[in-house]
């Protein structure tokens, strides 16, 4: 995209938006291009959304501030994905139904997975404190909807239960992501006779790894006023 022959500044609150929007639609294009999340430098971005890096720098600060907006709405997208596959559920929802919902909704969307696997050590790196605490704000709202949204097809465990599900099951993804997505020589090196119980297959062995966390937080209750 060839960058606009004059620039006007968006002035107006919805303008702004517009822009960042536009940033956001874009930067996702080029990931689904891009191997490597880092690979994608704000100058690029800058030149393929048609605009120049100092106006770039107006909405985003960074290349992981950038990221960390589009796994905010990677992880909305999923919320409201989840919602509609428990909702889809004729019969009663189970523990084992609970963990196949939240795997196979976290499973299909792998760009969650690749940012969310780099997020303490990546992408938390080189943002402001006014960011992160937007950032934070905006993850938790989503994890206490989906919790909420657990608890309603499933309220033999209570809202505190689910919200500690998500929790823990947040670091259950950044480890099993990358371990389930090895290197080149890694994979070959697996492959070999003997060496099975290293390989991991990231949508079974999370929903292997929430069922074990279901069984641990059946017992949590709300607690008491």
């Amino acid at each position: 995209m060839n960058l606009p022959t004059t620039y006007v500044r968006a002035r107006s609150a919805e303008q702004k938006e517009e822009r960042r929007r536009h940033l956001l639609v874009t930067a996702r294009l080029m990931l689904s291009d891009t191997p490597k999340l880092l690979d994608l430098g704000l100058n690029e971005l800058a030149r393929t959304a048609g605009m120049t890096k100092s106006n770039v720098y107006r909405y985003f600060e960074s290349v992981e501030a950038v990221l960390m907006d589009v796994l905010v709405e990677e992880f909305v997208g999923w919320q409201l994905e989840l919602r509609a596959a428990l909702a889809r559920r004729k019969l009663k929802v189970t523990a084992e139904h609970i963990a196949w919902a939240f795997s196979e909704t976290i499973a299909a969307r792998p760009l969650l997975c690749r940012l969310t696997s780099i997020l303490p050590s990546i992408l938390e790196r080189n943002v402001s404190l006014e960011r992160m605490v937007g950032f934070k704000r905006n993850l938790l709202a989503v994890q206490q909807q989906a919790a909420l949204d657990f608890h309603s097809s499933h309220p033999a465990m209570s809202v505190r239960a689910f919200e500690q599900l998500i929790r823990h099951a947040l670091p259950l993804l950044i480890g099993l992501w990358p371990l389930s997505h090895p290197s080149e020589v890694s994979a070959q090196v697996l492959v070999q006779p003997g060496l099975e119980s290293l390989r991991y297959e990231f949508r079974s062995d999370f929903e292997r790894g929430l069922l074990t966390l279901l069984g641990g937080l059946a017992t949590v209750q709300e607690p008491s006023g």
